[in-house]
């Protein structure tokens, strides 16, 4: 590849590393927290699937034979307290992980060479 640039006063973006091993560093620390962020809301999909599974034991629950005990109803709430707390974590780590790519990115964005 050849380093001819026709304009000299404007780097030359194809042949030049934009900034050295600061920019590949930031670069890499964002795919890291890209798959990081992937990998929970994959967590948030086991939840809606989590509660899936409870709409279904309530709805066989209403067709039942049997009324559903108090007890029985508490174990449900429980179920759902714990899945929408499993979400309220996930969700608190996704903006972490935002502010995150936030941050690394602020070094790219306020260099005065670009």
């Amino acid at each position: 590849m050849s380093n001819y640039n026709p304009n000299p006063q404007q780097p030359n973006y194809m042949t030049s590393d934009w900034g050295g091993s600061n920019t590949k560093y930031t670069a890499l620390s964002i795919d890291h927290v890209a798959d990081k962020a992937k990998f929970a809301i994959q967590m948030l999909e086991g939840v809606v699937d989590g509660f899936d599974v409870i709409e279904k034991e309530i709805i066989e629950a209403s067709n039942a034979s049997v009324p559903i005990t108090r007890e029985g109803l508490r174990a449900f709430a429980y179920r759902v307290d714990g899945q929408q707390n499993q979400i309220k974590q996930t969700l608190q780590q996704l903006k972490q992980m935002m502010n995150d790519i936030d941050n690394k990115t602020d070094n790219i964005q306020h260099r005065s060479s670009w």
